[in-house]
Order: structure tokens, then sequence, then C-alpha cells
């Protein structure tokens, strides 16, 4: 276990100014909070990315595009 000596010899922490009040207990849990929140995103967002579908391909032309078949005009019928 811990020397109990050791506790009660040892100096005091930091001190605070005169003028300076210590963060309340509130704005800690806030500024918890607006972390957790901003990780929570983070996380949402990155891992919801793979489970969009993949769009179809763009339609790409890799060359001339093809003619349409020339039909020989109609003759007309009887002679």
């Amino acid at each position: 276990m811990t020397d109990q000596n050791n506790i009660a010899n040892r100096e005091p922490g930091p001190l605070l100014e005169p003028d300076e009040r210590p963060a309340s207990t509130v704005k800690r849990w806030a500024i918890l909070i607006g972390f957790a929140a901003a990780v929570f995103l983070v996380v949402f967002s990155v891992n919801h990315k793979g489970d969009q579908p993949n769009a179809p391909p763009a339609a790409t032309a890799t060359g001339p595009t093809p003619a349409a078949p020339v039909t020989p005009p109609a003759t007309p019928r009887g002679g």
C-alpha cells in the first residue's frame, strides 16, 4: 500500500491565482459532452461512407459512336 507519511508530508500542488477560479463541474461536463459529440459525428460519417451504393459508371466514349445501319430505299410494289 501507500506510505501514509509520504502523503501527509508532500508539498501542495499548483495554486490558482487570486483572481482565478477553478472550472466548474458544469463547464467540464459541457466540454466532455461536446468532445464526445464531435468524435461521434466523425465516426458516424466515416462509418457510413462504405454503406453508399456504388454509382453506375458514367458513359464513356472510347471511340466514335457507331453509325446506324443503312437500309436501301423501299421500292414500290407492283412494278
